[in-house]
């Protein structure tokens, strides 16, 4: 009975260099086959399936692909040409619908200010405007003196 335990252990400590040495060379290879045995399936996606072949598709039915592709990029990119002038012209519009709330915010500004009256006269009420304009109705050319 001895025999079947040191076998056993002798074996086991052989398997478990062999998978060191197995481990150590091919490092990948442990992880490719660890899916299958997790999932309990030996199906694989290979990468030649995951990628759809284009083989089958003539070449005249490529050219007609393309060229519905390129209409359709023109028409896409005409559409992002109109959309950009549009939004200039908003822009320009908004622009302009602030700059005339600008100046009516001014007007009333200006008109909402009380308007400064202008400098009195010195002249006291009309006093002495009557007796000068009788004096002007009344004068007389006074004589000169000869010069002599």
């Amino acid at each position: 009975m001895a025999g079947i335990v040191a076998d056993s252990a002798k074996s086991a400590k052989s398997l478990a260099q062999q998978v060191a040495r197995q481990m150590a060379r091919e490092p990948l290879e442990v992880l490719k086959e660890a899916g299958q045995q997790v999932a309990g399936t030996e199906e694989l996606i290979s990468q030649e399936t995951a990628v759809p072949k284009e083989t089958g598709i003539l070449p005249e039915e490529k050219a007609r692909i393309e060229s519905q592709g390129a209409r359709q990029l023109a028409a896409l990119e005409e559409e992002l040409k109109d959309i950009r002038i549009e939004k200039g012209r908003k822009e320009l519009i908004q622009k302009e619908e602030e700059r005339a709330q600008a100046i009516a915010q001014e007007n009333q500004k200006n008109e909402a200010l009380p308007a400064i009256p202008a400098k009195r006269s010195r002249r006291m009420f009309g006093f002495g405007q009557k007796a000068q304009a009788e004096k002007q109705k009344t004068r007389i050319e006074k004589p000169l003196p000869p010069s002599g």
